[in-house]
């Protein structure tokens, strides 16, 4: 075959494929070739520059921002959501909470036990915008304790509605997220309720977290699950920069205090980082450093934030 044929031969198999849209088999039979023939071809095709495929970036996508927010801080994947300049809390919520809906709808596979902090606004605002999915969860765990110092228990009922949306047992930690002391602390965890829960953190292979900042968020405020303002001072004189799951860090992502000495009945950071997959949800200006700190403790494997904040968090 002369190289003139063979290049013939190759624009033909590609206009069959890309601008006709037959399938390979297709392809094969009409032109009496291997469809194993029809396949090197095609990739020959692009290789050669006979065929370029250019990806068109609409105006609110972010690839370019999700990629060197990937690079430089080694996380598999990133979701920019867009959003209007000077946004207020609440857009932020919002449009993140839709992405984590649509991500979780998409991503969810049978089987998967998932667990989530649901001490959180937007973790909430995603759970708001949920819809049944085809995939069948083993179960929901809740990782922080549900239950307030002043006997609130939204992030219960944040775990029960969001379970009843997958179809799929909830598994309720009935405890306070900060005991008042570490004998406190060991007494809940001998208890049967808490321990059964507790004990399933390592089965967990998908969590979905909030990122908190040292600042409570009024989710947390009201149900008095924080710290007092003498230790935040004191974890804010150490470096600190946020928290997940009410276990901070500072920038590095080093844990500011041991297992041993943590008052929070949650999963650890360490059982985080040891999860096949962490989501977390945090936007805003002032979530900056404490999204950075996750990442760079490599907490979370997929980090879903807004087109503002990711933006900042590239400037620093």
């Amino acid at each position: 075959m002369s190289k003139a044929d063979e290049k013939r031969l190759l624009l033909k198999i590609a206009t069959l494929y890309y601008q006709d849209g037959l399938k390979q088999a297709d392809i094969a039979k009409t032109l009496r070739l291997s469809q194993s023939q029809v396949s090197r071809a095609i990739t020959r095709c692009l290789k050669e520059g006979i065929v370029k495929i250019s990806v068109i970036q609409p105006p609110s996508v972010f690839i370019g921002l999700e990629s060197q927010i990937q690079q430089r801080f080694n996380v598999p994947n990133v979701i920019v959501v867009d959003i209007e300049d000077n946004p207020s809390d609440a857009q932020i919520k919002r449009v993140i909470g839709s992405s984590a809906a649509h991500y979780l709808d998409t991503s969810l596979r049978d089987g998967d036990l998932i667990g989530i902090s649901s001490w959180s606004d937007t973790i909430r605002s995603m759970v708001d915008q949920m819809h049944a999915t085809k995939a069948k969860a083993k179960g929901l765990i809740q990782l922080l304790g549900g239950v307030g110092h002043n006997g609130n228990i939204q992030a219960t009922i944040l775990t029960k509605n969001m379970a009843d949306i997958l179809s799929c047992p909830a598994y309720m930690l009935p405890a306070q997220s900060i005991e008042q002391s570490l004998v406190e602390k060991d007494k809940l965890l001998s208890t049967e309720e808490v321990s059964e829960v507790v004990d399933m953190f390592n089965q967990v292979n998908l969590a979905i977290v909030g990122i908190g900042m040292l600042e409570p968020s009024n989710l947390l405020r009201n149900s008095g699950n924080y710290y007092d303002t003498k230790l935040l001072k004191e974890f804010a004189d150490k470096g600190a920069v946020g928290d997940i799951c009410l276990h901070y860090y500072d920038k590095n992502g080093t844990p500011m205090m041991a297992l041993k000495d943590d008052p929070v009945i949650g999963m650890s950071l360490e059982q985080l980082e040891a999860c096949e997959l962490v989501v977390a949800l945090a936007g805003g200006a002032d979530k900056v450093e404490a999204i950075k700190g996750a990442l760079s403790g490599n907490y979370i494997d997929v980090l879903i934030t807004d087109r503002v904040t990711a933006e900042a968090i590239l400037k620093h």
